[in-house]
């Protein structure tokens, strides 16, 4: 197996993001995943801030922005080539998934979310720790709405997604 570099997937989007919201929309994703780095914020003991690429947390009042590593990651959601499950998005800790999670309580193969005619849905696949959409406990490949801006928390990892209008606003766009 080569081993490739990986793509700086936020260095792309503050990319993108700097190129305006028409430009943002053309090259994203449709959608994405955010993981943000919560050991960073449970350390500064603060609420839900607004988080940008830039690595500055902004607190709505620009006297206390702080500036820290961040390490935000964004997982844009589309198929790898020759991925198994054509149909779907699959999300795990292996490189065998579309979107890999390296967390030890994220299972190999731990949940999928795929687009509809209606929008995004999510579904756990059997997951050894669970998964949970706003707080409630998905079922085992049951399909679940997947809303804009919902927190999907695969074992012990909390994932936001985004449509690629609201990641450009929730990034920093303007």
């Amino acid at each position: 197996m080569r081993d490739t570099a990986r793509v700086d997937v936020a260095g792309h989007y503050r990319h993108l993001i700097g190129l305006g919201r028409e430009e943002f929309l053309a090259a994203a994703a449709p959608a994405a995943f955010v993981r943000y780095p919560s050991r960073v914020l449970v350390g500064l003991n603060i609420g839900v801030p607004k988080l940008t690429l830039d690595e500055t947390l902004d607190m709505g009042d620009p006297s206390s922005q702080v500036n820290v590593p961040l390490e935000l990651e964004v997982f844009p959601l589309v198929k790898k080539p020759g991925a198994s499950f054509p149909d779907r998005i699959t999300i795990g800790r292996t490189q065998n998934n579309d979107i890999e999670v390296t967390d030890h309580s994220v299972s190999r193969f731990h949940a999928y979310v795929r687009q509809t005619s209606t929008g995004w849905v999510v579904a756990d696949a059997g997951s050894k720790n669970g998964s949970w959409l706003r707080g409630t406990a998905l079922e085992p490949r049951r399909e679940q709405p997947l809303p804009s801006k919902a927190v999907l928390r695969l074992g012990e990892v909390d994932l936001t997604f985004y449509l690629a209008g609201d990641l450009y606003t929730a990034l920093g766009g303007s």
